[in-house]
């Protein structure tokens, strides 16, 4: 029992890492810049992860427009990710071994 739960637990952390390369719009907003007018300095800041984006780009510190280890990661955030993918797991294990049965 306990090397199912950890067998879960290691898929939901897996799907979670490959959640990085959806990338969903935001209402979120960062400078990329500081020449010519602000409005063309402020555009939407790109983040990473699904359903809850828990990796956003830092332009000051990082590579403009490129997720990157440096960038800020959103503790609380994956927390929902990875919960939402071990739910997704566990729903879908107790689906398998249903049909398992009969």
């Amino acid at each position: 029992m306990l090397w199912k739960a950890a067998g879960a637990v290691m898929i939901a952390f897996i799907l979670s890492m490959f959640s990085l390369q959806i990338r969903p719009t935001t209402s979120e907003y960062a400078e990329y810049g500081n020449v010519g007018s602000p409005a063309e300095n402020w555009r939407p800041r790109l983040v990473a992860g699904w359903p809850a984006p828990f990796v956003a780009d830092v332009p000051s510190i990082s590579v403009p427009r490129q997720i990157g280890p440096e960038d800020e990661f959103r503790f609380g955030a994956f927390l929902g990710t990875f919960s939402f993918w071990l739910l997704v797991t566990l729903f879908f294990g107790s689906l398998v071994r249903l049909f398992n049965r009969h």
